[in-house]
This record gives structure tokens, C-alpha cells and sequence, in this order.
């Protein structure tokens, strides 16, 4: 609790010395949006036309501008809209700038908003950044109709899905637990509904998706592979609006309204799966539904500051039961099942001139409960972590080529890993436990410089974390670089070093992870894991900035990773601490991509060629061995085209290496204890030394838009999908069969999922 005092009161000392800092000059601030559908407009230009000086809005469509005089005006500009001017006054009364498109489609109005992404990507200083917006994400097919944030990013560069059927990712030769997900600066511990075949992210309340895989910011720690940040939708605020879609096996829906024009308003978007009602239909019993919630609200105190509440909720539910004779007492078996997330978010901003503050607090909980009962005979398994964060970060521009961020953050996390509660005749092979709870407080502060001078742009940082554990403390510098040189206008040389600390970590002892797998904390036992990670890459334009072509090479050493011993079983195992043990590892290779964000055909080719290799002591003789998710290729090309004014083309090709595993090539006997007999002794190769079969996908879809007329309150369009349209299901697991005709075992790989198609309905209301 003294760190938390120390903590909260350099906190205290960095909002004080902010607040005389901040130089008394006033704010306008907005938002700019396309005047038919609401959708913002992201990177616009706007000029204030009593210095001349150009400003632009965000990934967002939202702005903030200084100004001393209430009589000047902006003058706001988007390649494909009419400009438009107004005074400062009016745009503080309306706040949400509505511009006009020239052209009289969507189609057109499509093409030109997204047109700025590559261009993003082309000038950020930092290498391994991509950012995805929602409206790409829509356009995509999906499974059952349902758009996945995460898995649009296994599409790019340095990213590649887990098994069929699994939420996990696996980021630059990184574990899945080494990727830290987001959502408006809180940790998402559980990214999966329904197993992992969907996200949890209602694509209706989502504003953007970034994925950091190198270059991260100094801000940022925690993990070693990947940063996800996804920034919830900014309600509207002078407009209802509401967007959903209906599809095979749930709906969705989002409600903006206004509660004070320009002042306050709040976001409401639901979903549910419906599957279990509607086989009930047919007289079939599915005891299994997810549902999640989200609310964002956001309140503009005044020109300079603003406080945004944000919420989600989601749970997976299963709940099988069945009684086998009621007329016998206690004569019955079930499973309960029940894992979800929560999360509260609260972020406060204050904005003058040069300086702008934020602070974060938030409160995240993942948990998940297991009941299971056979007639006397009962076994309970509960888990949770939880997390209570606080954070304040400042970015201060000092002169127009030089910028400093800097500031501190704190986590309380509190982790039961397994409480059992067992009885009946069950309890006495597995006895019931409390669990350890685990506490560690993890903090850290941080500052980097941001220049540009000449052709050389640069960012320098430092990050100092810390963890303190019972009767022990560690703390780990991270320092961080990134250079980016302009060659000429269409040529971009980029460069970066990155150092992560990971102070939590997920153990699992099945061939794929599951929702149920532990986390686990660092204690005086199980040091931090770390990794060392460099960065090149070479971009280049073409089509005056249509097309991005880019490639980047990385390496990245890892330190403390944790595996387990051979033979551990860690389901329903409290003493799984005692099998932790930890090794290096290092990755490398080189990421391709090509990507058109203009014109009627869109989309990327993205190509990974990369090694991933482990080394412990206690695994395979202490020889260094390729790691489970060593993919040596990952292929994906992702494209829409648009037939016609109202027709819209999707596909998605996906290639991908096969993942590893360690087979039995063989027995020898053994007599047993009693000498009665011969026991066999499984023989096992190499670690990881075989490569299931490689995975390759083709997803289609076929959009029918609405028609757009003006004034047109409500657009609705059909989305036509086949998933896995070939009909070549991806491996999931691995079986040994016996051959009676020839006496011997061969393994199979069984798919999941063959071709399936589905249609759905995605609409929008505005008024």
C-alpha cells in the first residue's frame, strides 16, 4: 500500500505542475462527419485563416484547435466533400460539422474516406503499426454473418491465427499471451465468444482497430509481442443514430442519443446469439447463449475538457442438465459453465494550446465458474483476475518538430488461479482447495522525445516498470527508439528497438488454449519474461499514395518464458506452480505487404516468412527446439471490388503453415512393479519436430447496398457469405488410429468446419 501512497501522490504532484504548465488560451472542438451517413472523416484538413496554419482531425473525424479571437473562422477541406467555412462561434454552438460530399453515391463517398489509411501507414515514424477501420472490417466476409476485429488482423503482416476454433493469436514468434488487447485502455483477458469462434467486440459500438508489433510507445508495457488498442465509437452528438445487424446465429444493435446537444451523449449497443431459441423450435435443446453490453458516454465539461465513461459486459453461458430418473433422489448429472468479462473505463482530458492531459482509470475482471454434478457427487472450479488501474499520461508540443510525452501508471491485480470445491465419494481423488490468491502491484513511468528534423523523423523513449510481489521486487528499464528518413517523396526508411517486460503470464497444458487456462503472476519463484526486439522496414507509394508496397525484417530475443515439465496436467491442479519452468527463445524473419485503399478494386496481399525457436533446460535434453506456433508462411490476400453502383465483391484467401506437435514413434517395453506383466514406454523425437498439414481457406461475400437517396434517414444493406468455400476444413486436433489389416497407428487430423453459408443484414437510422 505505500507504493499505491507514492503512486497516488506523484500523480497528485504531475496534475499540479500540469495545471501551471498550461498556458490560459481556448479550445474549439469538434468532430467532422459526412453529412448522408454520420461516418467520420478522418485525417481532413482545416485551416484557421487568421494565421493560416493548418490543423487536421483524427482517425476519428474529431479535432481540437487553439484560437484567440471568437471572430475567426475554419475553413474545413476532404479530398471528394465541398468545403465548407464557419466561424468559430458556430462551431461551438453545433460542435458536429456535417460536410457535404460532391459525388451523389456511397459507393464514391467510400472510396475517398478511406483513401488516407496508407498514407497513415507510409508516414508514421513507427515500423509495425496498422490500423484497420470499421468499415473495412464490415466489408469483409465472416463466419455466420459475424465481423471478427481479431481475426481481420491474423490478415496482416506479422500475425497469425491459432487453431480453428480458438480466440489465440500469435504475434512475431510470440505466445498468445504475450499480446496485449485493449479496449479504451483497459486489459481484455478473454477475447473470445463461443469458444473462440467469435469476438466479443460488438462491431457496432467500435470506432478502430490498431495493431503495434514493433516501434511500440513508451506508454505502453506489459507484454512482449503486440500491442491491440480498439477505441469504442464516439456517440453523436446532436443526432439519434443507431446501427446494427442481423445474422444467422445473433444480432446486434447500437443506440446514440444526445443528451445535452454538443454537451453530452451516450452509446447503448447490445448483442445476443439466438441460437439456442431457435432450435427450440425444432424441439432441440442448445443450453449454450453468449450476450454482451457496452455503454460510452461522453460529457464535454467545457472548450477544454471532456470525461468519457465507458462499459462492457460479456458472458458465455452453458448449462447442461439431465435427470435420469426423477422418481430417484440425487439420480442426475449437469455441467454449468460461466465465463465472462467486465469493464469500466472512466478517462478525463484537458486540453490548452500546447499541453494536453489524461488520466485513466479503470476496473477489468475476467473470471470463469465450472459446476459439475453426478448424483452425490460434485466438483466446483472458480478462478478470476482483476485488475484496478490509474494512469496519467501529458503530451506537451514544444515547438512544431519537437513533442515530449511523458507520465505514470499503476495496477493492483488480484489473481485466484483455481478454488475447487469438491464432495462426495469424488472428493477424496480430488479434494477441495482455497487456491492461493495473488497480489502484485505493477507500476510504471515513462517519457519519450518526438523530432523531425530535416528528412529524419525520431521518437526516444524510456520506460521503468516495476513489480512487487510478497518478499520480492522487480524492476526492468525498457528503453525504446524509433527513426523513420524520408529517401525522396515516395520512399520511407524506418528503424526501431524495442524492450517489453511481462510481469503475467497464461499457462496451459492442452494442444490449444482455452477460456479456462490460468493466469499466473510473477512471484519470488517465477521471474518477469522480457524480450529484445529490432526493426527495419522499407516503404514506398505509388499511384500518388493509392498503393502502399512495404517490408520490414525483425528479430526479437526472449528471456524467462514459461512452459511446464513433460506430463504435467494442470486441469483441476493447484500445485501447477511447482511444474513452472522457464527458458529463452528468440524470433525472426520478414513481413511483405502490398496494400490499395483507392479506385473500385481495395484491398492487401500480405505475406510473413518467419522462425520461432525455444530453449529450456528440463525440455528436450536442453537442445533448443521450434516452438508449438512456428508457422514458416503465412499468406493472405484480402480484396472488394465493386461490381456495379450498388454491388460489392469480397474475398479472402488465406494460406498458413502447420502448426507443431511431438509425436509417439514408438514403444518399448518394460515389466511392471508386480512383475506380472510389460508396461510400454512411449518413445518420443524431437520437441515439436513434426508439422501438421498446411491450412488454406477461400471466404467469399456478396453485398447488396441499399439505395442511397438524399435525405434518406435509413440505409440497410445484404450481406451473402460462404465461408470456407472450397470446403477444405482446417486441422484442429490430432487422433491415433489403430489398422487392424496391417497392425499399426497412423495419426489423422480431423477439420472443424467445412463450407457454410450464411446471410446477414446490416443497417443504419439516423435522424
Amino acid at each position: 500500500m505505500k507504493l499505491l501512497e507514492h503512486t497516488s501522490r506523484a500523480l497528485i504532484l504531475l496534475i499540479a505542475i500540469s495545471t501551471n504548465l498550461i498556458a490560459q488560451n481556448t479550445l474549439v472542438k469538434g468532430e467532422l462527419v459526412d453529412k448522408n451517413n454520420l461516418e467520420p472523416l478522418p485525417y481532413a484538413n482545416i485551416i484557421l485563416l487568421s494565421k493560416n496554419i493548418v490543423y487536421s482531425t483524427d482517425s476519428l473525424g474529431r479535432f481540437s484547435i487553439p484560437y484567440s479571437n471568437e471572430t475567426d473562422s475554419l475553413k474545413f477541406l476532404f479530398l471528394g466533400y465541398q468545403e465548407l467555412l464557419l466561424p468559430i462561434s458556430q462551431i461551438k454552438k453545433d460542435y458536429t460539422i456535417l460536410l457535404e460530399s460532391k459525388a451523389k453515391t456511397l459507393q464514391e463517398i467510400e472510396i475517398m474516406a478511406m483513401r488516407s489509411d496508407a498514407l497513415q501507414q507510409f508516414e508514421n515514424v513507427r515500423p509495425g503499426k496498422q490500423v484497420l477501420k470499421k468499415e473495412i472490417i464490415l466489408q469483409l466476409p465472416a463466419l455466420a454473418g459475424e465481423p471478427d476485429f481479431i481475426k481481420a488482423l491474423t490478415l496482416l503482416p506479422g500475425a497469425s491465427k491459432g487453431i480453428e476454433g480458438s480466440s489465440d493469436f500469435f504475434v512475431r514468434g510470440g505466445a498468445a499471451d504475450q499480446n496485449l488487447v485493449l479496449m479504451d485502455g483497459a486489459t481484455v483477458y478473454n477475447t473470445g465468444h463461443l469458444f473462440g469462434f467469435l469476438s466479443v467486440f460488438n462491431p457496432s459500438a467500435i470506432g478502430e482497430v490498431s495493431m503495434m508489433t514493433g516501434g511500440f510507445p513508451a506508454e505502453y508495457g506489459g507484454r512482449l509481442s503486440s500491442i491491440i488498442d480498439i477505441s469504442s465509437k464516439d456517440p453523436s452528438m446532436n443526432q439519434t443514430f443507431i446501427e446494427g445487424g442481423v445474422g444467422l446465429i445473433s444480432s446486434r444493435v447500437s443506440i446514440e442519443q444526445p443528451i445535452i446537444k454538443d454537451k453530452l451523449a451516450i452509446q447503448i449497443a447490445g448483442r445476443r446469439t439466438y441460437a439456442d431459441q431457435v432450435v427450440r423450435l425444432a424441439s432441440i435443446d442448445l443450453p449454450y447463449y453468449f450476450y454482451d453490453v457496452n455503454i460510452n458516454a461522453i460529457w464535454n465539461i467545457n472548450d477544454n475538457s471532456s470525461l468519457q465513461y465507458g462499459f462492457y459486459s460479456g458472458d458465455d453461458v452453458l448449462d447442461f442438465s439431465e435427470v435420469r430418473d426423477e422418481n430417484i433422489e440425487g439420480d442426475a448429472a449437469g455441467t454449468s459453465f460461466n465465463l465472462g468479462n467486465a469493464i469500466h473505463t472512466l478517462k478525463y482530458e484537458y486540453q490548452q494550446l500546447n499541453l494536453t492531459s489524461e488520466t485513466y482509470l479503470h476496473l477489468t475482471r475476467f473470471d470463469y465458474k465450472i459446476n459439475s454434478y453426478f448424483q452425490d457427487n460434485f466438483i466446483n472450479v472458480i478462478a478470476d483476475i482483476q485488475d484496478l488501474g490509474l494512469s496519467q499520461k501529458f503530451s506537451l508540443k514544444s515547438t512544431e518538430n519537437r513533442s515530449f510525452n511523458f507520465g505514470l501508471s499503476t495496477i493492483l491485480r488480484n489473481v485466484d488461479p483455481n478454488l475447487i470445491n469438491s464432495g462426495g465419494e469424488i472428493s477424496e481423488i480430488i479434494p477441495s482447495s482455497d487456491g492461493t490468491t495473488r497480489e502484485v502491484t505493477e507500476s510504471a513511468i515513462f517519457g519519450e522525445w518526438e523530432f523531425k528534423k530535416d528528412k529524419l523523423e525520431g521518437i526516444i523513449g524510456l520506460r521503468t516498470s516495476a513489480a512487487f510481489v510478497e518478499n520480492t521486487n522487480y524492476v526492468q528499464p525498457e528503453p525504446r527508439i524509433a527513426l523513420r528518413y524520408s529517401l525522396n517523396g515516395n520512399y520511407a526508411l524506418k528503424a526501431s528497438y524495442t524492450r517489453m517486460s511481462q510481469y503475467v503470464h497464461r499457462v496451459s497444458s492442452s494442444s490449444f488454449a482455452l477460456p479456462t487456462d490460468i493466469w499466473y503472476p510473477v512471484d519470488e519463484d517465477v521471474a518477469p519474461q522480457s524480450a529484445d526486439q529490432f526493426t527495419v522496414g522499407l516503404s514506398k507509394l505509388v499511384k500518388n499514395g493509392e498503393i502502399v508496397l512495404s517490408t520490414e525484417a525483425y528479430y526479437k530475443s526472449m528471456q524467462n518464458l514459461v512452459e511446464y515439465r513433460e506430463g504435467t496436467n494442470l486441469v483441476l491442479n493447484n500445485d501447477f506452480k511447482s511444474a513452472l519452468i522457464q527458458g529463452n527463445g528468440e524470433a525472426y524473419g520478414s513481413e511483405w505487404l502490398i496494400r490499395k485503399d483507392a479506385g473500385k478494386l481495395r484491398g492487401w496481399l500480405s505475406y510473413t516468412l518467419s522462425w520461432t525457436n525455444r530453449q529450456f533446460e528440463e525440455l528436450n535434453n536442453g537442445q533448443a527446439f521450434k516452438a508449438r506456433y512456428d508457422r514458416r508462411h503465412n499468406v493472405s490476400i484480402v480484396t472488394n471490388y465493386d461490381l456495379a453502383e450498388r454491388w460489392r465483391l469480397s474475398a479472402v484467401w488465406e494460406f498458413l503453415s502447420g502448426a507443431r506437435f511431438t509425436p509417439i514413434i514408438g514403444y518399448y517395453g518394460v515389466p511392471n512393479s508386480a512383475a506380472t506383466g510389460v508396461d510400454l514406454i512411449p518413445i518420443f523425437p524431437e520437441r515439436n519436430s513434426v508439422q501438421l498439414a498446411n491450412a488454406h481457406r477461400l471466404d467469399l461475400s456478396i453485398t447488396l447496398k441499399g439505395k442511397q437517396r438524399l435525405n434518406k434517414n435509413w440505409y440497410g444493406e445484404w450481406q451473402f457469405s460462404v465461408y470456407n468455400a472450397y470446403n477444405r476444413a482446417t486441422p484442429v486436433a490430432i487422433n491415433i488410429v489403430y489398422n487392424e489389416e496391417t497392425n499399426s497407428y497412423s495419426y489423422e487430423q480431423p477439420g472443424l468446419i467445412g463450407l457454410l453459408p450464411s446471410i446477414s443484414y446490416n443497417f443504419k437510422f439516423y435522424k
